[in-house]
Protein backbone atom coordinates (compact mmCIF):
# COMPACT_ATOMS: atom_id res chain seq x y z
CA UNK A 1 0.00 0.00 0.00
CA UNK A 2 1.30 3.42 -0.94
CA UNK A 3 1.24 5.62 2.19
CA UNK A 4 2.77 8.71 0.58
CA UNK A 5 0.44 11.70 0.38
CA UNK A 6 0.75 13.50 -2.91
CA UNK A 7 1.38 17.25 -2.66
CA UNK A 8 -1.61 17.95 -4.93
CA UNK A 9 -3.85 16.19 -2.39
CA UNK A 10 -2.56 18.46 0.35
CA UNK A 11 -3.16 21.49 -1.88
CA UNK A 12 -6.72 20.33 -2.60
CA UNK A 13 -7.30 19.91 1.14
CA UNK A 14 -5.99 23.42 1.88
CA UNK A 15 -8.09 24.91 -0.93
CA UNK A 16 -11.16 23.06 0.33
CA UNK A 17 -10.75 24.56 3.79
CA UNK A 18 -10.17 28.05 2.37
CA UNK A 19 -13.13 27.97 -0.01
CA UNK A 20 -15.47 26.49 2.57
CA UNK A 21 -14.40 29.22 4.99
CA UNK A 22 -14.81 32.10 2.54
CA UNK A 23 -17.92 30.65 0.89
CA UNK A 24 -19.74 30.01 4.16
CA UNK A 25 -18.79 33.50 5.37
CA UNK A 26 -20.47 34.97 2.31
CA UNK A 27 -23.53 32.78 2.63
CA UNK A 28 -23.68 33.46 6.39
CA UNK A 29 -23.89 37.24 5.81
CA UNK A 30 -20.84 38.20 7.86
CA UNK A 31 -20.73 41.98 8.21
CA UNK A 32 -17.32 42.28 6.54
CA UNK A 33 -18.48 40.42 3.44
CA UNK A 34 -21.73 42.38 3.28
CA UNK A 35 -19.72 45.64 3.45
CA UNK A 36 -17.38 44.51 0.65
CA UNK A 37 -20.30 43.73 -1.66
CA UNK A 38 -21.95 47.04 -0.70
CA UNK A 39 -18.71 48.81 -1.70
CA UNK A 40 -18.73 47.05 -5.07
CA UNK A 41 -22.20 48.44 -5.69
CA UNK A 42 -24.06 45.55 -7.33
CA UNK A 43 -26.13 44.61 -4.28
CA UNK A 44 -25.92 41.42 -2.27
CA UNK A 45 -26.98 38.92 -4.96
CA UNK A 46 -23.39 38.43 -6.26
CA UNK A 47 -22.34 37.55 -2.71
CA UNK A 48 -24.72 34.59 -2.68
CA UNK A 49 -23.61 33.49 -6.15
CA UNK A 50 -19.93 33.71 -5.25
CA UNK A 51 -20.40 31.96 -1.90
CA UNK A 52 -22.35 29.16 -3.57
CA UNK A 53 -19.71 28.70 -6.27
CA UNK A 54 -16.98 28.56 -3.63
CA UNK A 55 -18.79 25.92 -1.55
CA UNK A 56 -19.72 23.81 -4.60
CA UNK A 57 -16.18 24.17 -5.98
CA UNK A 58 -14.73 22.98 -2.65
CA UNK A 59 -16.86 19.87 -2.94
CA UNK A 60 -15.94 19.30 -6.58
CA UNK A 61 -12.27 19.25 -5.61
CA UNK A 62 -12.96 15.79 -4.11
CA UNK A 63 -15.22 14.37 -6.82
CA UNK A 64 -13.02 11.97 -8.78
CA UNK A 65 -12.79 13.08 -12.39
CA UNK A 66 -13.99 16.62 -11.67
CA UNK A 67 -10.97 18.10 -9.92
CA UNK A 68 -9.88 19.95 -13.06
CA UNK A 69 -13.36 21.42 -13.54
CA UNK A 70 -13.32 22.55 -9.91
CA UNK A 71 -9.91 24.15 -10.39
CA UNK A 72 -11.09 26.08 -13.45
CA UNK A 73 -14.36 27.13 -11.79
CA UNK A 74 -12.60 28.38 -8.68
CA UNK A 75 -9.80 29.99 -10.69
CA UNK A 76 -12.34 31.97 -12.69
CA UNK A 77 -14.12 33.01 -9.52
CA UNK A 78 -10.85 34.22 -8.00
CA UNK A 79 -9.88 36.18 -11.10
CA UNK A 80 -13.25 37.95 -11.12
CA UNK A 81 -12.99 38.52 -7.36
CA UNK A 82 -9.49 39.96 -7.61
CA UNK A 83 -10.61 42.23 -10.44
CA UNK A 84 -13.49 43.51 -8.31
CA UNK A 85 -11.15 44.16 -5.39
CA UNK A 86 -8.68 46.00 -7.63
CA UNK A 87 -11.37 48.17 -9.23
CA UNK A 88 -13.82 48.92 -6.43
CA UNK A 89 -12.56 47.97 -2.99
CA UNK A 90 -8.80 48.04 -2.52
CA UNK A 91 -6.29 45.96 -0.52
CA UNK A 92 -5.65 43.38 0.87
CA UNK A 93 -5.03 41.20 -2.17
CA UNK A 94 -2.52 38.61 -0.92
CA UNK A 95 -5.10 35.93 -0.09
CA UNK A 96 -6.67 36.25 -3.54
CA UNK A 97 -3.27 35.87 -5.19
CA UNK A 98 -2.52 32.75 -3.15
CA UNK A 99 -5.89 31.24 -4.08
CA UNK A 100 -5.26 32.03 -7.76
CA UNK A 101 -1.92 30.23 -7.61
CA UNK A 102 -3.46 27.27 -5.79
CA UNK A 103 -6.48 26.87 -8.05
CA UNK A 104 -4.32 27.39 -11.12
CA UNK A 105 -2.04 24.61 -9.93
CA UNK A 106 -4.98 22.23 -9.45
CA UNK A 107 -6.46 23.17 -12.83
CA UNK A 108 -3.08 22.51 -14.47
CA UNK A 109 -2.50 19.23 -12.63
CA UNK A 110 -5.87 17.91 -13.82
CA UNK A 111 -5.89 19.68 -17.19
CA UNK A 112 -6.81 16.52 -19.08
CA UNK A 113 -10.25 16.31 -17.40
CA UNK A 114 -11.90 19.38 -18.98
CA UNK A 115 -10.50 18.37 -22.36
CA UNK A 116 -12.14 14.93 -22.09
CA UNK A 117 -15.51 16.61 -21.50
CA UNK A 118 -15.11 18.77 -24.60
CA UNK A 119 -14.27 15.85 -26.93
Amino acid sequence: MNTAIRPITLLRAALTLAFLYFGLRKLGSFSTDVAIYDAIGFGQFPRYVTGSIEVVGAGLLWWRGREGIAGLLLLGTMIVGLSALLIWVGPPYWHMLMLIVGTGTVAYAYRDQPMRLIR
